[in-house]
């Protein structure tokens, strides 16, 4: 093999153990899909079965997040809720869907405030009112530990929160290897020159 082609092919190999990749990491928190009964009743008035407000936390460590190791370049929120008994066929629907409104704060910022929520109160994801939002640069500091708390807050009616979910894309960083992917790459390079010379050697002889 030509000396220069295969000092190529090393040197490609090597930039391609210590290149970054995109990551992808989800946190969920409540998960009302079918067979996972975890969605949260709230009601804006004090009762033995809803909470006015749900204060909880995204805890991306548990799915795998090095905060020592990655860095956070993006991140969105997900919600889904669903009236507590409304129904397409209820002839009292739009009478009644418009009274549900919560507000919903992540790293203490409000995303969304007022917001009216509907959706059918199913064990079918596609029947639920959905919301994403992708976080500010504040929030996504916030995050670099990998964790960050939310609140949920009823502020009129009575609903379900049937899921809450942070999804993150996250990089590598470089870290600093004290000098040995320099003396890695030197050895190699070393090793490549004796193997050179021993080839003009031989061709000689």
């Amino acid at each position: 093999m030509n000396f220069w082609k295969a000092l190529s092919i090393f040197a490609c190999g090597l930039g391609l153990t210590v290149s970054a990749s995109a990551l992808s990491f989800t946190d969920v928190d409540v998960d009302g899909k079918e067979g996972e009964p975890d969605w949260q009743y709230m009601a804006n008035w004090n009762s033995s079965s809803g909470v006015k407000s749900w204060d909880k936390t995204f805890d991306l460590l548990g799915a795998g997040f090095d905060p020592e190791m990655m860095k956070v370049i993006s991140a969105t929120v997900s919600f889904a809720f669903s009236d507590d008994y409304w129904k397409k066929s209820d002839p009292l629907d739009k009478k009644n869907k418009d009274l549900e409104k919560v507000r919903i704060l992540v790293g203490g910022e409000t995303l969304w405030d007022d917001l009216e929520v509907d959706g059918y109160h199913s064990s079918t994801p596609l029947t639920f009112d959905w919301y994403s939002k992708s976080l500010s640069s504040n929030i996504i500091s916030q995050l670099q530990d990998g964790i960050v708390d939310y609140s949920v807050e009823a502020r009129y009616g009575d609903f379900y929160l049937k899921e809450a979910s942070l999804t993150i894309e996250a990089e590598r960083m470089s870290v600093p290897d004290t000098g040995a992917t320099i003396a890695m790459l030197g050895l190699g390079v070393a090793s490549l020159v004796i193997l050179r010379r021993q080839m003009v050697k031989g061709e000689a002889a």
